[in-house]
């Protein structure tokens, strides 16, 4: 006898119109720290494992994706076997540091009673990355740019949780984990193309029909009409055009002929005038 299937779980997904823009304070504290303690991430949150470095920045956001923007966790891996300098190449280029490192703060409220002002604790250190297409040091400086964050300070703690129902085991985080923001640097020629491209992937219709034509024939689709105010606000103007030339047309107008015979009236009456004066 056959073992019934498990019927898959499917991951719930954010609502329609939200968008996953957690601060730097929330990806060290809510996401990175659990990944590196091994603990599941919040629901309808989906950041992939992916070595970062066996990948093109296009690859990992490619043309058409629907956000600017992508996260990843991966594993820093160091340039040599005995030193601590992180590797930055990947195949067809190279990420290169811009700056130095930031520090990720949280702010710890006082105590209960205390008079203290909220204290900042360090939790995490930000660095931001661009990407150079061929070998350091000539290589040509892309708009790709990278934000890594690593744990530090607090973040490193150790975390009790409960092990079976009587002891508590301490668990400390992973080092060596990541998280990664990659993005097209904004106001980019690229940028706004990709963001044109995923606009109008998402406009146009699944039928492969025009939205213009669905629209002026008011079908439904999937039990929802859809109605082209503007098209109706055209015709109602153009009605009351119609209706203006018409009244126009029947109201009486004066004819040429007659302002002609006023005139040539008055002329001889100013002609007779003046010959009674002589």
């Amino acid at each position: 006898m056959e073992a019934a299937k498990e019927p898959a779980v499917t991951k719930p997904r954010l609502p329609p119109g939200f968008r996953f823009r957690p601060t730097d304070e929330e990806l060290v504290v809510h996401y990175l720290r659990r990944r590196a303690l091994a603990s599941p991430l919040p629901a309808a949150v989906d950041i992939p494992d992916v070595r970062i470095l066996a990948h093109d920045p296009s690859d990992l956001l490619p043309p058409g994706w629907s956000e600017q923007e992508r996260y990843f966790f991966t594993c820093k891996e160091a340039k040599y076997v005995k030193g601590r300098r992180a590797n930055r190449a990947t195949g067809a280029g190279y990420w290169k540091a811009t700056g130095k490192e930031k520090p990720v703060v949280v702010a710890v409220p006082a105590r209960a009673g205390g008079q203290g002002k909220a204290q900042a604790v360090l939790v995490g250190m930000k660095r931001s990355l661009v990407f150079y297409r061929g070998k350091p040091p000539t290589g040509s400086k892309t708009d790709w740019v990278m934000h890594e964050y690593r744990l530090a300070g607090a973040g490193l703690a150790p975390c009790r949780r409960a092990a079976g129902s009587q002891a508590a085991e301490a668990s400390r985080p992973a080092e060596g984990w990541v998280l990664c923001r990659v993005f097209r640097k904004k106001g980019s020629a690229s940028a706004n193309a990709a963001a044109a491209a995923a606009a109008d992937a998402e406009a146009s219709p699944a039928d492969g029909g025009s939205d213009g034509e669905a629209e002026d024939a008011g079908e439904e689709e999937g039990g929802r009409t859809f109605i082209d105010f503007f098209a109706r606000a055209d015709a109602d103007a153009a009605g009351r055009r119609l209706q203006q030339q018409e009244r126009r047309a029947s109201s009486p107008v004066v004819s040429s002929s007659c302002l002609t015979d006023a005139s040539h009236e008055q002329h001889g009456r100013e002609q007779e005038t003046t010959s009674r004066g002589a």
